[in-house]
Parts: structure tokens; C-alpha cells; sequence
């Protein structure tokens, strides 16, 4: 701990430029890393202790993170009135909802446009059909239930839904489902296929809230929703 507040403390000198301090704290962390390698050296069991403890806990961080993949993780869904009104439009212009899941890069027109055009290629969206893209903003992963505050943006004509969730694919996956029970009408949402090895895309869901997203919806909704008719459609291409 005293090599770890050190090596902080130098950091931040160096970043602060406070040069008459720079040394000084520079020599101390030397001093500390010296005597942290002597102190293994003659007394290793504290480092065994140490390192079991932090592997106990890892592996227990994991477990918790594996049987809780398929929760919500949302006790509210709040929608603005820009949402609302899109998905009103949408339901007035075709009765239908369909939603194209994006991962914002620089959220011009461009993207939404070429988005649009990939998606009526790779998927069955109906060629005239009215779509609404949905965005998830990653924001600290370690969360696990709150309020989804879902806000309507529109650019250039194209309709988007964010919200900021813990995991992106939990909280797609209550949007649907709340989509459906508030509407009454079934949600269509289109993916594309995450390259990548599946297992790795698996680790950084486990970690960071993202991954090979539509799997792990369909999975979500059909933990929670017993009756295949009534899940929201998943379509992947």
C-alpha cells in the first residue's frame, strides 16, 4: 500500500510539474520498492497471502457476474417525450416497431445512414418498413439495477433512442420488453455479428458490458419471457 500511494504521489508531481518536490518523492518510491523486494525476499508468505486474497476475489467477482448476466438490471424504464413521439410515429406510420442497434462512432447522419443501408441488407427489415435506431452508452459496468432514462436524438431526420446502462445488452433487452408491454405491439430488433473469437467477446461482456450483444438478448428475453410468442423478435445478420 505505501509503494502504491507513492508511485500515485510521484505521478502526480511529475503531472503537476511541481519540480522542487519531484525528486524527493522519486527517491522515497525507490526507497519503498527497495524495501518491499527485501521484505518478499526474507517473508514471502505475506506475498502468498496477499495474492490468494486477491484471486479469492476475482474468482468470486466472476461467479457473481456469471449468475447475474441474464438479470434486467433496470427497476425503472423511463422514456422523454421525444422518445415517445418516435415510437408513436413509428407505430402511426406502420403499426410496427423496428429497431436498428448501433454502436455510436460519430454519430453524423453518415453513420446513421450507412447503418440504415447495411441493415436492410443483412436482415429482413421490410424494405418500406419505419425504423428507429437504439444506442447504448456504457457507463460504469460494476452496476447492476437503477433507472434506464431512455432520451429521443434526432440528426439529420434519423430517429435514435439512447440511454446510458451498466451492459448493453441487458438493457436492450429491457427496452424491448417494456417497448412491448407499454405498446402492445411485438418489437423487432436487427443486429450485426460481432467479429471476434466468442469467447473473448464473452470476457469483455463479463468485464466491460459489451460483447457479442445479440446472444445474450435473446438469452435475457427468453429467461424472462416463458412464452416465445410474446418475446420480442431478435434478428442477427
Amino acid at each position: 500500500m505505501m509503494v502504491s500511494g507513492s508511485i500515485a504521489v510521484t505521478i502526480s508531481a511529475f503531472r503537476h510539474r511541481q519540480r522542487r518536490v519531484d525528486p524527493g518523492f522519486a527517491v522515497l518510491t525507490l526507497i519503498l520498492l527497495y524495501a518491499l523486494a527485501a521484505n518478499v525476499i526474507a517473508k514471502p508468505d505475506g506475498l502468498a497471502i496477499s495474492a490468494f486474497f486477491i484471486l479469492g476475489i476475482i474468482a468470486i467477482s466472476l461467479v457473481s457476474r456469471v449468475a447475474r448476466t441474464t438479470e434486467l438490471r433496470a427497476d425503472i424504464i423511463r422514456f422523454d417525450d421525444t422518445a415517445l413521439r418516435f415510437i408513436a410515429d413509428s407505430l402511426d406510420y406502420d403499426g410496427a416497431l423496428n429497431l436498428i442497434a448501433n454502436r455510436r462512432q460519430d454519430g453524423d447522419a453518415l453513420e446513421y445512414a450507412e447503418k440504415e443501408v447495411d441493415q436492410r441488407g443483412q436482415n429482413a427489415v421490410p424494405g418500406t418498413a419505419d425504423v428507429i435506431f437504439l444506442e447504448i452508452d456504457i457507463i460504469d459496468p460494476s452496476n447492476f439495477a437503477g433507472t434506464l432514462d431512455v432520451h429521443g436524438v434526432e440528426v439529420d431526420g434519423h430517429r435514435i433512442l439512447r440511454v446510458e446502462s451498466p451492459a448493453a445488452p441487458n438493457a436492450i433487452a429491457a427496452i424491448l420488453l417494456a417497448l412491448r408491454d407499454t405498446t402492445g405491439v411485438i418489437p423487432h430488433s436487427y443486429f450485426e455479428w460481432s467479429e471476434g473469437n466468442p469467447l473473448a467477446h464473452l470476457m469483455r461482456y463479463l468485464l466491460l458490458g459489451r460483447g457479442d450483444t445479440p446472444p445474450v438478448v435473446r438469452e435475457i428475453i427468453r429467461k424472462h419471457e416463458p412464452d416465445p410468442a410474446r418475446r420480442p423478435r431478435i434478428h442477427v445478420g
